[in-house]
């Protein structure tokens, strides 16, 4: 009788498993690694674009506040542009300010759907619980008020905004830094 020997070592196949593991091990660990340092990037731009954004807000807000203490409130449309001085010159900035546009919502029968009564379709005495001419007085009075307050509001508030624009991985990314001001004098 012949003793097999039991030969120690590892065959091809084992040897071609292990090193497909290892592989595709790596490579998750360099992809992981990529998008890591990504949105490290990602991330630092972001930051530095936030400084940047509130830096130039505080400038044009000073500015306005000189306008604003001599009588003179900014006009809608007034626009601006430019870039960073170096090492920020990849980032330029746009400054705009904008006038509010509240939109007065309808009246409630309107809204609902359904038409406003006609004039004179209602009752000449009025309980308040009555459709009609006597009952619309209140609804048109509200709706008048509130036009214009809206219309007080539309003249008397900008919108202020920075918005600071960079180029990052061939696209251009940017963040915008809002706020309002109003004139609370006539």
């Amino acid at each position: 009788m012949r003793l097999r020997s039991s030969a120690s070592g590892f065959t091809l196949i084992e040897i071609m498993i292990s090193l497909s593991i290892l592989a595709i091990t790596l490579v998750s660990i360099y992809v992981a690694q990529g998008n890591s340092l990504r949105a490290s990037g990602r991330a630092e731009n972001i930051q530095i674009a936030s400084g940047l954004a509130r830096q130039k807000m505080t400038e044009k807000m000073m500015e306005l506040q000189k306008d604003l203490d001599k009588g003179k409130f900014p006009d809608e449309g007034t626009e601006d542009q430019g870039t960073f001085d170096p090492p920020l010159d990849g980032y330029r900035w746009e400054f705009a300010v904008k006038k509010v546009d509240i939109k007065v919502a309808d009246a409630p029968s309107e809204a609902a759907g359904g038409a406003a009564p006609a004039p004179g379709s209602g009752p000449t005495t009025s309980t308040g619980d009555e459709a009609g001419e006597a009952n619309q007085a209140p609804e048109a009075a509200m709706r008048n008020v509130a036009q214009q307050v809206t219309k007080k509001i539309n003249e008397s508030v900008r919108e202020i905004s920075t918005k600071v624009i960079w180029e990052e991985l061939g696209e251009e990314q940017s963040l915008v830094v809002t706020t309002h001001i109003a004139k609370l004098s006539n």
